[in-house]
Parts: C-alpha cells; sequence; structure tokens
C-alpha cells in the first residue's frame, strides 16, 4: 500500500505560514471584489467560489508534491518578492531571542506544508464567504 504523504509540523513554519495565508487571503478578498465591481451582474458569490477553488488547487498541488510528484510550483512563485526592500532600520533579530525565519530559508517539504495549510484555510474561508452571500 501506497505511504501517505505527512504535514510535518514545526512550530517554527507558524510566521511563514500566517504571511502565506494573509497574502492570499487579501489577494484574494481583492481579485473577488474587484471581478464584482467591473461585471455588470452580481457574481460576487462566483468570484468568492472561483477564489476558493484556485485555494483548493493550489492546495492539492502542493499536497502532490509532498507526496514526490514533481508539479510545477507556481504557487511558490506567485508571491515572491523580486527584490527585497532596503531598510533603513536594524533587523527585527536584534530585539528578540527567537530565530526569525523566511519563507525563503525553509526546506521543500516545509514549504509545501505551508502552501498546504495556508491555501487550506483560504479555501474553507473563501468557501464560506461564498455561502454567506
Amino acid at each position: 500500500m501506497a505511504k501517505k504523504p505527512k504535514l510535518q509540523w514545526d512550530p517554527i513554519l507558524l510566521r511563514p505560514m500566517l504571511y502565506q495565508l494573509f497574502t492570499r487571503a487579501v489577494m484574494g478578498t481583492t481579485a473577488a471584489l474587484l471581478a464584482d465591481f467591473f461585471v455588470p451582474r452580481d457574481v460576487r458569490q462566483l468570484a468568492f467560489a472561483a477564489v476558493a477553488l484556485l485555494c483548493a488547487v493550489m492546495a492539492w498541488c502542493a499536497w502532490m508534491r509532498l507526496d514526490g510528484l514533481k508539479l510545477l510550483s507556481i504557487d511558490r512563485r506567485l508571491f515572491r518578492r523580486k527584490k527585497t526592500p532596503e531598510r533603513a532600520y536594524g533587523d527585527l533579530i536584534d530585539f528578540t531571542d527567537e530565530p526569525i525565519v523566511s519563507f525563503d530559508e525553509l526546506e521543500d517539504s516545509e514549504k509545501d506544508t505551508c502552501l498546504v495549510l495556508s491555501n487550506g484555510i483560504c479555501c474553507l474561508g473563501f468557501l464560506l464567504t461564498a455561502m454567506i452571500i
């Protein structure tokens, strides 16, 4: 029998997962509301359902990558910054004792775990929003 992929959760993955979740939630909400604004019919419910479907597909692709399938990693590249901004202040690590790990510093399996969880939570949130509206 085939081995199921495991989500190996580590508390250090919480911050990158929340960043991914917030980015996807804001961009999905913006896209759904812009579609509702520019399309003449009332398509708000359909737009939120479409964003939920997109999040479900991205979560499924990340889950398949955890299983060992070599799929495109568009969802990893979709929200990546091209250039890190210059900052005039010190790092946050100067003020706290715990290390801050960015999404880029994670291993591939950890990145996929973050993506499965953040996309899954966004999918549920957008589905609930589509049902309520």
